[in-house]
């Protein structure tokens, strides 16, 4: 009875300071943080947005991520460009940016995750599309709100890749 008590005890204490540094590699494809609680269903209170439509292969274009109202704070997140399921680009963060940290879902920096449990209402990051890359991307973030709280794969609008040529 007491060693159930214990791992009780001791998994409560696991499951309240998950990831309080970033996801965890294993939510890389998912994109699910992994916390013993249900995705929300309802409409995101997050955008992720960019000023553009389009970019030339190579180039890169400015993602933000931010909450619609000024209650709407995020404590994680982990953001991707995908084409299809894969995973494409790399990203660069502010040099200013004490909330995030590049991940390697694959390749080195082709994901963003954060690195403290801060809230953050707004953060902003350089996407680099690769030199040989065409077609349509879409950005995709996972916002944790709270540990119970947290919306997956939330969609930006669509990015055409121009072609160099």
């Amino acid at each position: 009875m007491i060693f159930a008590y214990i791992v009780a005890v001791v998994s409560a204490v696991a499951l309240t300071s998950a990831y309080p540094t970033g996801a965890p590699t294993s939510a890389c494809f998912d994109m699910i943080p992994g916390h013993a609680a249900e995705v929300q269903k309802g409409p995101a209170p997050y955008t992720i947005t960019s000023a553009v439509t389009a970019v030339k292969a190579g180039h890169s274009v400015d993602v933000v991520v931010s909450g619609k109202t000024p209650e709407d704070f995020f404590r994680g997140i982990l953001l991707q460009a995908r084409q299809g399921d894969k995973i494409v680009g790399t990203w660069t963060i502010p040099p200013t940016d004490t909330y995030s940290q590049l991940m390697n879902c694959g390749e080195p920096g082709n994901a963003v995750t954060h690195i403290s449990r801060d809230d953050k209402h707004t953060l902003s990051f350089s996407w680099t599309a690769p030199d040989d890359l065409e077609g349509e991307i879409v950005f995709l973030v996972t916002i944790v709100k709270t540990y119970a709280e947290f919306w997956v794969k939330i969609p930006s609008a669509t990015i055409q890749i121009l072609s160099q040529h």
